[in-house]
């Protein structure tokens, strides 16, 4: 009977070490940063989660912290020792940061980088929304963490950063917890505790949904003799003769929106409107975030004087049975003169 436990034991041993080796050479840190931004990236940018606490807790770091730390990891590959030795090598290579200086820095270069990446998308005339936004972030983390991770793996192994999430946790309990004194513990988990309030509320402000503000805008316009449209209706027309003018609408509500535009004939006496008569009804159907024009033509009933046309917006099904000014969504006005040829 062949003795099988001993290649096996040396089999399971080899594999051991094998592991422990790239565990060691694995840069888990780097790893667990570019996980982090490609799940960000897939919850932020791809899917829309509609929870507010999942968008802060995925934001917040993405924006704050991911891009600040990549960037220190890339420019300090080496872990930080009591001796600092005189070599030849570049002055960038030879700087060293403390953990603490490193989560310090990761803080403020993510603030210093991310009005850099706000350039980048206003010269490439892209709009800042959550998906572009997002990806340009993920996009420098990535880069960064590549040139960290190369950078780090020519350090040498002795001389490398490398992140031990016990060694961290311990060195934490025991810089808050560690104290002989009651007080000063208590001290310093109310400092934590006000530290990580204070985190999350700039982390809300900047990652949560924001609406903005909706509107519709309402336009009353004329056409000049080069074709373009200036807020210049025509003050002046002849009795009898078709009025023209151009209403235009501005849709910002957040969707598509269906309106109704009243143009009224109106008479006015001492700032109040004395009579009124309607002189044109349209439907518009408006994609959000564009802008319709529209050519009108009315003839008006009055023979002379000076008469008021109002436009008077609403929203599709919301038209009252007597539309006024006054209960308009939207509205806008203009005088004109009609002329008694006779």
């Amino acid at each position: 009977m062949k003795d099988r436990s001993t290649p096996q034991f040396q089999s399971f041993t080899a594999v051991r070490q094998g592991s422990k080796q790239l565990a060691a050479r694995l840069p888990t840190d780097l790893v667990g940063v570019a996980g982090f931004v490609a799940v960000a990236a897939v919850l932020l940018g791809v899917v829309d989660t509609g929870s507010a606490f999942l968008r802060i807790a995925v934001g917040f770091p993405l924006l704050l912290f991911v891009p600040g730390y990549a960037t220190v990891a890339a420019l300090f590959p080496r872990a930080a020792t009591v001796e600092r030795e005189a070599d030849s090598s570049p002055l960038v290579d030879r700087l060293e940061v403390t953990d603490g200086e490193r989560v310090a820095l990761a803080f403020g270069l993510s603030l210093a980088v991310l009005p850099l990446l706000g350039l980048v998308i206003a010269a490439l005339s892209w709009s800042y929304s959550t998906p572009i936004v997002v990806g340009v972030v993920c996009v420098y983390t990535l880069s960064a963490i590549w040139i960290a991770a190369i950078r780090r793996l020519r350090v040498p192994a002795e001389r490398r950063y490398r992140f031990d999430l016990t060694h961290k946790a311990s060195a934490l309990h025991a810089a808050v917890f560690g104290t002989k004194s009651t007080v000063h513990t208590a001290i310093n988990i109310v400092l934590v505790v006000a530290m990580l309030v204070a985190l999350t509320s700039v982390g809300y402000a900047l990652v949560s949904p924001q609406d903005g503000e909706r509107y519709t805008s309402l336009e009353v316009l004329s056409e000049n003799d080069d074709g373009e449209l200036v807020a210049d209706p025509p003050s002046e027309v002849d009795s009898g003769e078709e009025l023209s003018f151009v209403i235009g609408i501005e849709n910002r509500e957040g969707e598509e929106m269906e309106y109704t535009v009243i143009v009224q004939e109106q008479w006015v006496s001492d700032g109040e409107v004395i009579d009124r008569h309607e002189r044109d009804r349209i439907d518009a159907q408006v994609s959000n975030g564009g802008t319709a024009y529209g050519d009108r033509e009315i003839t008006t009933e009055a023979t002379g004087g000076d008469v008021r046309i109002a436009v008077l917006l609403y929203e599709a099904d919301d038209v009252p049975e007597t539309p006024t000014t006054d209960n308009a969504y939207r509205y806008g006005y203009f005088w004109t003169e009609v002329v008694d040829d006779v």
